[in-house]
């Protein structure tokens, strides 16, 4: 009965002590509208207030409940969220070797075509100093 109680006693303890220490507060939660997960060529797009869809890099849905609090989409050093400027490059095999393409991120995902990259674009035109071209 006694080994019970000491049981009971640390058991308690522990369990108090170890949901103080795991509390981490208020969390993060994400507001863009897209993110592109470059390790995975994973995207998330906005689904509801408080969850993402999630779309392989094969443009495939894989699920529509990942929630907006996920640590992920915050804190990943992989993810970048989309802009209107973001473009995604796409790869295929072929016969004669890779072919890419680069769309806008807002475009539907090509099919047969897989998600290698992001690019953000430029605001404006790139400008030569030696030629002064526009």
């Amino acid at each position: 009965m006694k080994n019970l109680f000491c049981f009971f006693i640390i058991f308690l303890f522990c369990g108090i002590g170890g949901s103080t220490i795991g509390f981490e507060g208020t969390k993060e939660v994400a507001k863009g509208e897209a993110y592109f997960d470059m390790a995975t060529g994973h995207r998330y797009v906005k689904y509801s207030e408080t969850t993402y869809a999630e779309y392989s890099k094969d443009g495939k849905l894989l699920r529509t409940d990942v929630p907006n609090t996920q640590p992920h989409l915050n804190k990943s050093k992989y993810i970048t969220e989309m802009h209107n400027r973001s473009y995604l490059v796409y790869e295929k095999n072929l016969p004669e070797g890779i072919a890419q393409q680069i769309l806008p991120a807002s475009y539907d995902h090509p099919e047969g075509w897989k998600c290698k990259q992001i690019m953000s674009g430029v605001k404006k035109p790139y400008k030569s100093e030696k030629t002064g071209l526009d």
